[in-house]
């Protein structure tokens, strides 16, 4: 009896033992540690269709030529086109001026009503003195009549919206990302910068100039402004794509809203992205993107997306850490005196406030 009892107790012993790998095994396998063993290194193994030099069939898509400018090479046909109908689209009435002109493209859902009204109040707002402000809210459709309905009556009433026909939805923002692009390409094009930006972000549009003045030295250069706007308005050829640059790693936790796998990407890192929150264009890197767009295989993130389009492009990212991701702590206007841009703003009375406040002290 008593060796019965002790061989019971070996065997539960093991059991509980292999039941504690199993546990391991599963949670590791769900955290995606073993998907990592199998990653390829970004450094030495990274590509991603359509693969080759397609910067120049870009350059010669853009310029409307069947073949590469030596005559040597046919351009491919592309790869990727967003071939969307707009619904709604606002006409583009930039006037020619020596003060900035800027087009705001805000990403917006589309019962985000009071996002929107709020920012034609504050930071959309489109008279101002100091910069030509043009802002369009980029949605899709849904199948809620009752929403569309009223998008319907809002791009009547403020004339301020660009619809497309495609759903609107988290992971369908590369296409609204692109549909924008597509927009400024086709309808818009004569700004000199373009701002993307989502709904619940506090922008300061005077610390966006002071950026745009002198991206690589903000906020050192905060005081200085308007004796660099003609001279920016007039280079034609910048390349500028700014806002915070992160290089991080896929997600490979199988129960993530960003599970990545490695049939859809097979690399340890990331290349560099700016965050699709908040972002600045020159009309020169814009144009150059999206054309490159159109041989760079479509990705769900619209980040990661114009990561992989911006390295085909060749055109490099200027970092600024007062693009802000995670929102500030806000203790007075001076606490935000550099914030170009901050995320963390879905409360629309709280961002009219400090958007006021800071208006008032000169830092909005």
């Amino acid at each position: 009896m008593r060796s019965f009892k002790a061989t019971m107790k070996a065997k539960l012993k093991r059991i509980y033992k292999y039941l504690a790998v199993a546990a391991v095994i599963f949670v590791l396998d769900r955290f995606g540690v073993f998907t990592h063993l199998f990653e390829l290194e970004y450094d030495t193994h990274f590509q991603y269709p359509m693969e080759g030099d397609v910067l120049k069939y870009a350059q010669a898509r853009k310029n409307k030529q069947s073949h590469i400018e030596d005559g040597s090479e046919e351009v491919p046909n592309p790869i990727n086109l967003y071939n969307y109908t707009f619904l709604h689209e606002r006409q583009c009435d930039v006037v020619e001026a020596k003060k900035p002109q800027l087009t705001l493209l805000i990403k917006s859902a589309l019962g985000n009503v009071q996002r929107r009204d709020a920012i034609r109040r504050t930071w959309g707002y489109e008279q101002r003195p100091d910069v030509h402000i043009r802002r369009v809210f980029l949605m899709g459709t849904s199948s809620n009549t009752f929403l569309m309905d009223a998008i319907d009556h809002e791009a009547r009433e403020f004339g301020d919206v660009v619809q497309a026909d495609f759903i609107d939805s988290y992971f369908n923002n590369t296409i609204k990302t692109m549909m924008g692009f597509k927009w400024v390409v086709e309808r818009c094009p004569r700004a000199h910068y373009y701002m993307f930006v989502d709904d619940d972000y506090y922008v300061s549009m005077k610390n966006v100039l002071r950026f745009i003045a002198h991206p690589a030295l903000y906020p050192e250069n905060a005081i200085s402004l308007n004796s660099m706007w003609e001279k920016k308005a007039s280079n034609e050829h910048e390349k500028l794509y700014g806002g915070f640059v992160f290089q991080t790693r896929p997600l490979r936790q199988k129960f993530s809203k960003w599970l990545v796998t490695l049939k859809e990407y097979p690399f340890n890192r990331w290349p560099p992205y700016v965050t699709a929150g908040a972002f600045i264009l020159s009309r020169s890197a814009l144009t150059d993107l999206y054309y490159v767009s159109q041989y760079t295989k479509h990705f769900r993130f619209d980040d990661i997306y114009l990561g992989f389009v911006a390295l085909k492009a060749r055109i490099n990212l200027t970092h600024c850490g007062n693009f802000h991701f995670y929102r500030p702590r806000y203790s007075g206007p001076d606490s935000y005196r550099f914030v170009v841009a901050s995320h963390e703003f879905a409360d629309t009375s709280e961002m009219e406030r400090i958007w006021n406040e800071c208006r008032s002290s000169n830092y909005a």
